[in-house]
C-alpha cells in the first residue's frame, strides 16, 4: 500500500522518535517491580536486598526485602546499612575531589608528594611518575591487591605505611594500561587522611555523609551505635565474621540504599552542589582509563557507552553484592544491595532500567545458575614467550627465585627455588599478557596465613618477562574430618617479577621427525663436497660414508645456551669418528667427537685451542659397529656436560675456557652431525630446555 506524502512524513517522524538516538524514559509500576523482586528473592533464597531509584531529582522508590539479620529476625529496609564493597571507590574519589576543590590536592601531581616515608615504587622509571589521577582511574601500574582480616583470626591490620612498603610497587608501566586495583584506593584514603588532618572515616563522615544527609552510612566495623546493619552471609547461608582491610578506601564503606540514592543525586548534578561543584562532578565521569571498546574508567566511576551512557560501579566480596548505576541524560539512578554474594542485585538494576528506559535490554537469566564459563582455547604461545625463563619474584621478605618453561605446544611449567616443578594450568595470552595458575608457596608472613595458588601476569619486554606473580587464596573446597569446608577469601597479593630468557626453548621437542629431512639440510661445502648418500629409513637418519665427510645441519636458528640434546648414534662402517656434533655455546661453537683418531677418542673440540685428543675432556671408548650409543649433551651457563650410555665423559666449566671449532666443521653450524670417512646413523633426536635443578646430575 502506498501512503500519501504527509503520512510518509509522519511515519518517518514516528520512526525517528523510536530510534536509539531518541530513546525515552518510561513510567514504571513500582508495585509490580516490588512483586518481581520478592519473587526473585524467594527463588534464589538470598537473605535480603535493598533497592532505591532516583528520577529527576527525587528518590521515587526505596524499599528493603527479606532479612538484614536472619538469626535475630530483623528485616531489611531502605535504611539498612549494607557493606557496599567497591562502591566505596566513587565515595573515596568524591572525598579526593572535595579536597581538590579546596586546593589541598592536585590530582595530576605525584601521589608520593602526599605520602609519608613509605613511597610508591616504579621499577619502570621514577616513582614520582605515578599521579593521584592514575590511582583514581586504575592506570597506576599497581597490581591485584586485597586483604581481609577476620575478627575471629589473630592477624592485625597493618598500617597503611606498612602496606605501601610491602606492596606499593608498580608491576606494569604507569599510565600504560587499566588494571583494577584496591591498593590504589587504599593509598587514596591515606592521602585523604594526611591532607585533611583527620582520619579517613572522620573526614568522609563530616565532609560527605553529614553534608548530604547520608545518616545510615559509616566506614569501618559496625559498632553498637549502628543497630540497623545487614549481616553478611556466605553462599551456604552461614554468617561471615566481621572483617577489615588494608584498603578501606576501596572496600570499607557501609551505606543504605536510601543514602546511596542521595549520593546518586549529588553525582547526577541534581542536588548538593555546595558540597562538590558541577565541574568537579563532571571531571569524575571523564573516562581517562580505557577498559575496552566503549568502556572507560574515570575517578571512581565506570562509563559504558551504548544506546545509553551508563555511569556505574559494582561491588563484590565475601557476603556482598552491590550495584549502583546512573543514567545522567535521564537523571536516573538505580541502586541494589545484597548481604550475600549473588547475581540478583545486578539483575534487579537491569530489570528496573529496562522498565524505565525504552529498549534497554534485560536478558532474564536463571539466577540460580552461575555465569556460564567460556571454554578455554588451546594455548598457543607467541614466539616472544617461548623459552626457558629465570629470575626473581620480589617480596617484602626477600626475593624468591623462579623458573618458567613455556613450550610452543602448550606445555608450560614453573618452579620456585627449593620447591617442585609444577604444571601451569589454563595458560593464556590476552592483550600481550601471559596468564596461568600454578602451585607454589611464596612463604611470606602474609601468604602463610592460608594456602594459596600463584597466578602469572607477565608481559614480554624484549628478552625479559616483566609483571606480577599474584598470590591468591586457594578457594578449592576442602574436606576436614569428612566434612565439606568452604574456605574463606583472605588475600590476593601482587609481587613484582622480572625474568630473563635463558633458553629459546621451553619444553622438550623433537629435532628429527623420523620420516624425512624436514628442518634439516645437507652440508656440501669444503670437505663435504663428496658426501655420501643421506636418507631417512624406518625412523633412522643415515649418513653414508663420505670422502672424506658427510654432514647434515639444522635449518634456521638454534638456542645458544641452556639446552640439553639427547640422541642415539651408531657407526655402521669405517674407523674414524661417526659423530661430530657441532653445537653453539654463547657466541662460539664447539664439536663433540665420538670415535675419532683411530675410532676410540671421545672429547670436545676445541677447548682453549686444543683438540678433543689433547684437552681435559679426552676419553676413550671402544666403539662397536652397529651398536646404538645413547648420548646426552648439556650446555648451560655453568658447564658443558656429556654422557654416553649414562656415563659422564665430559664436565667443563663454561666460564673458565674458550671454545672454538676446526674450520672443517664450520659448515655444520649452528647445529649439525658430521661423520668422517665413516658411515653413521642417528635416531630419537630431542632437545629440551635446561632445568637448573638438574644441572650436575
Amino acid at each position: 500500500m502506498r501512503l500519501p506524502i504527509p503520512l510518509i512524513g509522519l511515519a518517518l517522524l514516528l520512526g525517528s522518535l523510536e530510534s536509539p538516538m531518541n530513546l525515552q524514559a518510561k513510567e514504571p509500576d513500582f508495585d509490580d517491580i516490588s512483586s518481581w523482586i520478592q519473587r526473585q528473592l524467594d527463588y534464589t533464597g538470598d537473605p535480603g536486598l535493598a533497592v532505591a531509584v532516583v528520577k529527576d531529582g527525587e528518590i521515587v522508590f526505596a524499599k528493603g526485602f527479606g532479612w538484614a539479620d536472619k538469626e535475630n529476625r530483623r528485616k531489611a529496609d531502605e535504611h539498612t546499612a549494607y557493606s557496599i564493597a567497591s562502591i566505596s571507590k566513587p565515595i573515596t574519589a568524591t572525598g579526593i575531589q572535595i579536597l581538590a576543590q579546596a586546593g589541598k590536592i592536585d590530582i595530576d601531581q605525584p601521589a608520593n608528594k602526599y605520602l609519608g616515608q613509605a613511597k610508591i615504587r616504579n621499577p619502570f622509571g621514577e616513582g614520582d611518575e605515578i599521579s593521584v589521577r592514575q590511582l583514581l582511574n586504575h592506570t597506576s601500574g599497581l597490581g591485584l591487591h586485597y586483604q581481609f582480616y577476620y575478627q575471629t583470626d589473630r592477624y592485625p591490620v597493618p598500617s597503611r605505611d606498612t602496606t605501601i612498603r610491602n606492596y606499593g610497587i608498580a608491576t606494569r608501566k604507569p599510565g600504560e594500561t587499566y588494571y583494577y586495583c584496591n591498593l590504589g584506593y587504599g593509598i587514596l584514603d591515606y592521602i585523604i587522611a594526611r591532607r585533611s588532618g583527620k582520619a579517613y572515616s572522620q573526614f568522609m563522615q563530616q565532609s560527605l555523609f553529614d553534608s548530604i544527609g547520608m545518616k545510615h552510612s559509616f566506614i569501618g566495623l559496625p559498632t553498637k551505635k549502628q543497630n540497623n546493619v545487614a549481616v553478611r552471609y556466605n553462599r551456604q547461608g552461614n554468617v561471615i565474621p566481621l572483617y577489615e582491610f588494608d584498603h578501606d578506601g576501596g572496600s570499607a564503606v557501609y551505606a543504605s540504599a536510601h543514602d546511596l540514592a542521595l549520593f546518586a543525586l549529588l553525582h547526577l548534578g541534581d542536588a548538593f552542589q555546595e558540597v562538590l561543584s558541577p565541574g568537579h562532578i563532571q571531571q569524575m565521569k571523564e573516562p581517562t582509563g580505557e577498559i575496552g571498546p566503549g568502556s572507560g574508567y574515570g575517578m571512581g566511576w565506570r562509563m559504558d557507552k551504548g544506546d545509553y551512557q551508563i555511569v556505574s560501579h559494582t561491588g563484590g566480596m565475601p557476603g556482598v553484592a552491590t550495584r549502583l548505576s546512573l543514567v545522567p541524560e535521564h537523571h536516573l539512578a538505580v541502586v541494589s544491595l545484597s548481604n550475600k554474594e549473588s547475581n540478583l542485585p545486578h539483575q534487579v538494576v537491569k530489570k528496573i532500567l529496562s522498565e524505565m528506559l525504552e529498549d534497554y535490554p534485560y536478558d532474564r537469566p536463571n539466577l540460580l545458575l552461575p555465569a556460564r564459563r567460556k571454554s578455554i582455547p588451546a594455548f598457543e604461545a607467541d614466539d616472544d614467550f617461548i623459552g626457558t625463563w629465570s629470575g626473581r619474584i620480589e617480596t617484602y621478605e626477600g626475593p624468591r627465585q623462579l623458573q618458567l618453561w613455556i613450550g610452543r605446544d602448550g606445555d608450560c611449567r614453573a618452579r620456585i627455588e627449593g620447591q617442585l616443578v609444577t604444571v601451569i594450568t589454563n595458560p593464556g595470552l590476552n592483550g600481550g599478557i601471559l596468564s596461568g595458575i600454578f602451585s607454589g608457596d611464596l612463604q611470606t608472613s602474609d601468604t602463610s596465613r592460608v594456602k594459596h595458588l600463584l597466578r602469572l601476569r607477565l608481559q614480554c619486554k624484549g628478552n625479559e618477562l616483566v609483571g606480577a606473580i599474584e598470590a591468591v587464596t586457594n578457594m578449592n573446597t576442602q574436606w576436614i574430618q569428612g566434612e565439606r569446608v568452604i574456605p574463606r577469601a583472605y588475600y590476593g597479593l601482587s609481587h613484582y617479577t622480572k625474568l630473563k630468557r635463558v633458553s629459546a626453548i621451553g619444553s622438550q621437542q623433537t629435532l628429527f621427525n623420523g620420516k624425512d629431512l624436514d628442518g634439516w639440510e645437507m652440508v656440501k661445502a669444503y670437505d663435504f663436497k663428496n658426501h655420501g648418500p643421506i636418507k631417512v629409513e624406518e625412523g633412522v637418519l643415515k649418513l653414508g660414508k663420505g670422502s672424506p665427510a658427510s654432514g647434515i645441519r639444522i635449518q634456521g636458528a638454534f638456542p645458544r645456551m641452556n639446552y640439553e640434546v639427547e640422541f642415539e648414534a651408531r657407526r655402521v662402517e669405517g674407523t674414524d669418528f661417526f659423530c661430530g656434533l657441532t653445537f653453539p655455546i654463547n657466541d662460539s661453537y664447539c664439536t663433540l667427537i665420538i670415535g675419532g683418531w683411530g675410532g676410540g677418542v671421545v672429547g670436545l673440540s676445541n677447548i682453549d685451542t686444543m683438540a678433543a685428543v689433547e684437552n681435559e675432556t679426552t676419553r676413550y671408548l671402544e666403539v662397536k659397529d652397529k651398536r646404538w650409543y645413547k648420548v646426552a649433551l648439556t650446555v648451560s651457563d655453568e658447564q658443558i656436560q656429556v654422557w654416553i650410555d649414562n656415563l659422564e665423559y665430559a664436565n667443563v666449566k663454561t666460564k673458565e675456557h674458550k671454545f672454538d671449532i676446526w674450520w672443517e666443521q664450520e659448515p655444520a653450524r649452528p647445529f649439525g652431525f658430521v661423520s668422517w670417512n665413516t658411515g653413521a646413523e642417528f635416531r630419537n633426536i630431542f632437545i629440551k630446555p635446561i632445568a637448573p635443578y638438574l644441572i650436575g646430575k
